[in-house]
């Protein structure tokens, strides 16, 4: 489902019903070839070949399909990551700039649908499963308090989750203007960020880690 094919991808008359993953690849590449998202689920499951049902099996509308999208980016990077035998290895700040690297790696090979789906702050909604996903992510990485009190524990995961979905949507950002070659400011980007927020938590009051985050997050959004 990474990077739209060149040839078409509507479903042959096969008898098999359509994948999720086919679905996805080709809602992508319908909106990348006639540059505008679809408006008739009825035609486009017509030019899929397939039935209604047959959709609403995996999506229950086209947000619901473009949310997943975004999930199978996710998805994809943390099957990559967690195929390499080096990662578990890694120390929590690695295996941040290793996801973070991975799934940027990914969002390039689509880079022309995201351009076309994120033209305003209003489109982020269909990154609400993402953000689910992320801050899950963003959980197992967080143990970063020592203190044994469980309220400390919980604000300490809560920090680190805002503060690394904030950042998430600032790189994105700074990804979509970027034009240098090969987004190596983006590169760069990622390094700074990351090491600035493992300095930070580590530094840090919760209370104003969390209240950091909600600025990052305002302006990203706001803007």
């Amino acid at each position: 489902m990474m990077a739209v094919k060149e040839k078409s991808t509507k479903k042959k008359d096969t008898g098999k019903a359509p994948s999720r993953d086919s679905i996805m690849t080709a809602y992508m590449q319908l909106v990348l070839e006639s540059e505008k998202l679809p408006g008739s689920l009825y035609k486009f499951c017509k030019d899929l070949k397939m039935s209604e049902a047959e959709f609403y099996q995996h999506f229950g509308s086209f947000e619901s399909l473009q949310k997943s999208i975004w999930v199978a980016f996710f998805d994809e990077t943390m099957k990559i990551i967690s195929n390499s035998e080096e990662y578990e290895m890694f120390s929590k700040r690695e295996k941040l700039l290793t996801f973070y690297f991975t799934m940027f790696e990914i969002l390039t090979l689509n880079r022309s649908y995201i351009l076309f789906t994120l033209k305003s702050p209003l489109d982020l909604a269909q990154l609400a499963q993402l953000r689910l996903s992320f801050k899950t992510y963003m959980t197992s990485l967080s143990e970063l308090s020592t203190n044994d009190q469980e309220q400390v524990k919980h604000y300490s995961a809560k920090a680190v989750e805002e503060l690394g979905w904030a950042q998430f949507l600032v790189i994105l950002r700074f990804w979509i203007k970027d034009d240098s070659a090969s987004f190596e400011k983006t590169d760069v980007m990622i390094e700074k960020t990351i090491n600035t927020t493992f300095d930070l938590v580590d530094t840090t009051p919760i209370k104003s880690v969390i209240d950091y985050a909600k600025f990052l997050f305002k302006e990203t959004v706001g803007k």
